[in-house]
């Protein structure tokens, strides 16, 4: 997720509020008042991924720590939501599947420069 402010975050970079969030009400955390990144976006993905790359490299991370994934992995953000083990609750319509193979993505790039 993303900063909501227009003034210091990429919310509103182009004039819309759409480039690199999903659009409506899927694109707005309520509880933390933040944006939500659009994962099946290639720009996103791009984006994300070359700014993983870059922490790695200028700054020699060796890894990353991703706060909130239950809020990336699923549309209802894992809220008022109660995991009782049973698969389709994991891996079913609520998860974004995008995001989930963002998650895939930045792991490969890790591991791909940090064997």
């Amino acid at each position: 997720h993303a900063s909501s402010n227009t003034l210091d975050g990429l919310n509103g970079f182009d004039g819309t509020d759409t480039h690199y969030f999903h659009s409506g009400p899927r694109g707005h955390h309520w509880m933390w008042d933040s944006r939500l990144f659009n994962y099946g976006n290639w720009e996103v993905l791009r984006f994300l991924l070359s700014n993983a790359r870059w922490w790695l490299e200028e700054y020699k991370f060796d890894g990353f720590r991703f706060d909130g994934v239950t809020s990336m992995m699923y549309t209802h953000h894992g809220l008022q939501v109660t995991f009782t083990g049973n698969f389709n609750e994991y891996f079913g319509f609520a998860t974004d599947v995008d995001a989930v193979v963002y998650l895939m993505l930045v792991n490969d790039l890790i591991h791909g420069l940090y064997p």
